[in-house]
């Protein structure tokens, strides 16, 4: 143990151990069953006794499978969709709340804004139906002008834009949260300087808070990326036969095949295609703008 390695192994035991319960955890609760599911993605469907291995029978069939590649296409649109939107509407949002004055006020704001974040989908689901329903807000307000109800949840026309709004009102607090505290990290001597150059607010927020909160935007960028092919929870709780067609998405798709028809080595395949697209598009994303780069 008198080798460099040695010393610092002993210099640093402690943190070494405790770091063996979270690879513990990694190892039984994502490495085992990813590698599980990666050699069942190359075995036949079955659910008892022996699993022959089939090649890439799975994943030809998947490729050529309409409701796969329909579910790629839904992901896609609503997942790029989302991806914008909620960068743009947090971005807009922190930058508003950054200009409000009174602090009880702004923090009122936030907390609200936020909360939504905390609730689960279902809820969040719930709370949707109560608005568009035939009898929701939205249609008792519309009624008020005379206009007949309209049945948002079922219309195809409203379909991917009510998941995308949905998902918008629920996480936009969350990542403003993560810009407003980029900003309040921003040094005041910034501020300071630009004010005696006689810079206005709107310079101040163009050469000082977008410049300065660049880390945090590729940060937010890059996981935003990694949701865009992985939406299921919002999916799950408001698809429907009227929209199904429309909103269908991957992992909906790979819950359907493996868990209601037992075809668990399509499931499989359907998960590893998804986690290589995954992979795919975070990649391309953190080239793109540049994400390991000062």
């Amino acid at each position: 143990m008198n080798t460099p390695l040695g010393r610092q192994l002993k210099k640093y035991r402690i943190f070494y151990l405790m770091f063996i319960p979270v690879a513990i955890y990694f190892i039984v609760f994502t490495y085992y069953p990813f590698l599980r599911g990666l050699i069942m993605s190359f075995q036949e469907n079955r659910l008892l006794g022996n699993r022959p291995f089939s090649g890439l029978a799975n994943y030809r069939f998947v490729v050529k499978d309409s409701n796969f590649l329909a579910a790629v296409a839904n992901s896609l649109i609503i997942g790029l969709w989302d991806m914008v939107l909620y960068f743009l509407f947090s971005l807009g949002f922190a930058l508003i709340l950054n200009e409000l004055v009174q602090r009880t006020i702004k923090q009122s704001i936030q907390t609200i804004a936020y909360i939504p974040y905390l609730f689960s989908w279902a809820v969040i689901g719930g709370v949707w139906v109560l608005i568009f329903d035939l009898q929701g807000l939205v249609n008792q307000f519309l009624s008020l002008f005379g206009t007949e109800p309209i049945f948002f949840l079922a219309d195809p026309a409203y379909a991917r834009p009510l998941i995308i709004a949905m998902g918008v009102w629920r996480s936009m607090g969350y990542f403003a949260l993560l810009f407003t505290v980029a900003i309040m990290n921003i040094e005041g001597q910034l501020y300071e300087a630009a004010r005696i150059d006689g810079a206005s607010r709107l310079m101040q927020i163009r050469k000082i808070i977008l410049p300065s909160l660049i880390p945090t935007m590729k940060t937010i960028i890059v996981l935003l990326s990694i949701g865009v092919l992985t939406h299921f929870d919002e999916i799950y709780v408001m698809v429907n036969p009227a929209n199904r067609r429309l909103i269908s998405t991957l992992l909906l798709y790979v819950y359907e095949t493996g868990i209601l028809n037992f075809q668990t080595g399509t499931a499989s395949a359907g998960a590893t295609l998804v986690m290589a697209g995954t992979l795919l598009i975070t990649g391309l994303m953190r080239k793109f703008i540049g994400y390991d780069k000062e």
